[in-house]
């Protein structure tokens, strides 16, 4: 693409001549540059791109992008001959120019966000598998990563930075997808990573504490949420009518609804919303309810159980709705969903182990209460859990939801989670400090935690083990490790059976 194309606003000291020069790529890391790419030197929380300028130029750079303030600097000086061009922050640029080199990839597909603390990653699951059944090509992008047809990704974020997004948007065009379901974090709002995204239609799940480490205070991150729905155009490119689906229930409901400029569809158990649910019914494995819009009622069967999942399936239905599709298709596709992977999975085997064993990436106060109370509904006789807390996150949460866990369990055994660079046992002591229970143990390596909750468990006990869910790794210090929680988790029914049929034998 011809740079003056997508750089014509870039502030340009140096009179240099943009018309007939091309740019192949664009990278902001300096390895990546090869001959003919635009390097954009962005200052990021722990490195400054603007260092590797003259390694980029060297690698063949056409052009350079830096923020105003290099300018300023003595570092730019040795560059006044250099192809340097300046906006006034990069990062924030980084989605604009983004769009311009690949033509608007968003504006080819119609792209459903949803954002709130919990039930992003089911949520997003559910939807793209009601719109799967309908026969339209349809990818979902989030904690999972990027999944569509005979193809799938791992991220490094639930929401990529801007270069990563518009590249993924440009592949899934590609791929003919008609289709994006994204999960939109809070973080990634805050940092303007969705700018330049044609959104179609905006979700709110809910909103809890979480990520107060990043946002300082609720205020500030109930606000990185409001900014998705504010910043929603009433209509998309093509001029049909976007919409924002909230969720009635949540307590900011009402903020959301006042943020939003697109038009408001509403769901929830509450019967003002547009979309709610009564009688709803759970057994051990599945879910039912009736499900009430205008005059109409339609009889729900989910194989997805909790009472979470019902404002998940409720979300999912109405975006799907707002899109066209027939409620009475919608519904009949509810029985045969898939569940998520690290979501209430269940791990045992019901065909040999006398005890049951879920992973659930449970990792706020409000979401581990919820997943604690689901499981009061199934037919147990204990219930164990096993958690931790995130190192290097917000630690306000972790007394409360050491509280939750031993006031919704038998039993509980606290673990590491994610330590990264603190202490482990530090936050276990940080989490059950103020505990007047005495109902748990602290086991700070996760493997012998999640083995020792199953060799204590006795028939027909649950295990839960929250907080990693799908994750296959665990990062101690800087450093990610293999760890899948769920491999653990069977690998210890393994050997408790082993023991089991070596005792009948003794």
């Amino acid at each position: 693409m011809i740079a003056e194309d997508i750089l014509f606003d870039a502030y340009n000291p140096y009179a240099i001549q943009l018309t007939d020069k091309e740019i192949s790529n664009i990278q902001t890391n300096s390895r990546l540059i090869e001959d003919g790419d635009l390097f954009v030197a962005i200052k990021g929380h722990t490195v400054d791109g603007h260092q590797f300028i003259e390694q980029a130029i060297q690698q063949g750079a056409h052009f350079v992008l830096a923020d105003k303030t290099f300018l300023k600097t003595a570092d730019s000086k040795s560059f006044l001959h250099k192809k340097i061009l300046f906006v006034e922050n990069t990062y924030a640029y980084l989605s604009t120019l983004m769009n311009r080199f690949l033509d608007s990839p968003s504006q080819k597909m119609n792209i459903f966000g949803i954002t709130g603390t919990n039930g992003k990653t089911s949520t997003a699951h559910i939807l793209t598998q009601i719109l799967s059944k309908t026969g339209q090509k349809t990818a979902v992008l989030g904690t999972t990563g990027i999944r569509t047809d005979n193809y799938s990704a791992p991220m490094n974020n639930t929401t990529p930075d801007p270069l990563v997004l518009q590249n993924v948007f440009q592949q899934m065009v590609d791929l003919d997808v008609e289709n994006m379901i994204m999960e939109v974090s809070s973080i990634g709002l805050a940092e303007e990573r969705t700018k330049e995204t044609d959104f179609s239609v905006a979700i709110f799940t809910n909103f809890s504490q979480d990520h107060l480490d990043f946002h300082g205070t609720m205020e500030n991150y109930l606000k990185a949420k409001g900014k998705f729905f504010k910043e929603l155009e009433p209509y998309n490119h093509r001029g049909q009518e976007n919409f924002a689906i909230i969720n009635r229930d949540d307590a900011t409901a009402d903020y959301f609804i006042e943020q939003s400029r697109a038009t408001v569809l509403t769901y929830g158990l509450d019967q003002t919303a547009d979309y709610y649910a009564s009688d709803i019914s759970y057994s051990d494995f599945s879910t039912s309810f009736m499900l009430h819009y205008q005059n109409e009622v339609y009889p729900v069967q989910s194989s997805l159980i909790g009472k979470f999942n019902v404002y998940n399936l409720l979300a999912a239905i109405a975006a799907a709705h707002s899109q066209g599709i027939p409620l009475t298709d919608i519904v009949n596709n509810l029985m045969t969903l898939n569940s998520v992977e690290g979501r209430f999975e269940v791990v045992s085997d019901t065909t040999k182990d006398d005890i049951t064993v879920i992973v659930d990436f449970a990792h706020t106060p409000d979401s581990l209460e919820k997943t604690l109370q689901t499981l009061a509904h199934i037919k147990h006789h204990r219930i164990i859990s096993v958690f931790g807390c995130g190192g290097d996150r917000d630690a306000s949460k972790r007394p409360i939801m050491a509280e939750i866990g031993v006031t919704n369990s038998d039993y509980v055994v606290f673990t590491s989670d994610n330590p990264r660079t603190e202490d482990p046992k530090q936050i276990l002591d940080e989490m059950t400090n103020t505990l007047s229970e005495e109902n748990y143990c602290q086991i700070i390596n996760r493997k012998e935690a999640i083995h020792h909750a199953i060799n204590l468990a006795e028939k027909n006990d649950i295990v839960l083990i929250a907080g990693k869910g799908h994750e296959d790794y665990q990062i101690i210090g800087t450093e990610k490790f293999p760890f899948d929680d769920r491999i653990c988790a069977k690998e210890a029914l393994e050997l408790r059976n082993k023991k089991k049929h070596t005792k009948m034998y003794l």
